[in-house]
């Protein structure tokens, strides 16, 4: 199902039509003899078999957390170029449209920089250390960390026990619990060569990537899949314990 089938879903599908259409079309021609295992591989998917009509090059099956699965098809034709088509499997209804919508557009964001050259096709697997990202993205961090990290969410995060949060984790399937000195954290394979570590201990939250993915990807775009991945946790923190205030309809 495309995102138009999400609730208000139609607004956000044209957009992300926009921008395979016209903003993206030339990057995307580019992918056009890229190795989708290696495409596949690097963000964290996986290409499948069989394709619904001839003129889809690859099918990428995306599935970032519990229930959440993208389905991406590249799409050449001789007579109107490359496209990319975003589709969901129906159980991922469940998950915010603005959220579906974000994902789709950072995917698409990614395969773009790979079809124009801007990353290599090159298999790298994460840094061994984190970088709080306020240490590499100085100037960015402010304004992007005031989006991810709004005041209620932290508070939220901060009164999320260890347990419930565990169990949160457990329950979107994807992500490693782990009770560290006066609080815990969470690390989370973003793509095939980035970790994302959500560290709170001593009453402050702290956002932090591997440094090989600190150094490759922008800041604004690590810190999309930081706010994405945050709020897929604090929905399920509300699940396992709904006395947690509710900051949305959505979280």
């Amino acid at each position: 199902m495309s995102l138009g089938q999400f609730e208000t879903g139609w607004g956000w599908e044209a957009q992300i039509r926009g921008y395979a259409r016209k903003k993206y079309r030339q990057d995307l021609e580019g992918l056009r003899g890229k190795e989708p295992l290696r495409l596949a591989r690097l963000l964290g998917g996986e290409i499948l078999e069989g394709r619904p009509y001839a003129s889809i090059q690859w099918v990428m099956l995306l599935k970032p957390f519990r229930p959440l699965e993208l389905f991406l098809l590249f799409d050449y034709d001789g007579d109107h170029g490359a496209d990319l088509r975003v589709f969901y499997a129906r159980k991922s209804l469940s998950v915010p449209t603005e959220d579906a919508y974000v994902f789709a557009w950072d995917f698409l964001a990614l395969l773009a920089r790979y079809g124009r050259g801007s990353f290599p096709l090159e298999e790298a697997g994460p840094g061994r250390e984190f970088l709080p990202f306020r240490d590499f993205a100085a100037a960015q961090a402010g304004p992007l960390e005031d989006v991810a990290l709004a005041g209620p969410k932290q508070e939220l995060l901060l009164r999320a026990g260890p347990e419930v949060v565990e169990v949160a984790v457990r329950r979107l399937d994807a992500g490693a619990y782990q009770a560290i000195a006066d609080g815990w954290e969470v690390v989370w394979p973003l793509l095939g060569d980035l970790l994302y570590r959500l560290r709170v201990a001593a009453g402050e939250v702290q956002v932090a990537f591997d440094d090989q993915g600190a150094r490759k990807y922008a800041p604004e775009l690590l810190m999309s899949f930081a706010w994405l991945y945050l709020n897929a946790l604090l929905r399920e923190c509300r699940q396992v314990d709904p006395e947690l205030p509710r900051l949305s309809r959505y979280l």
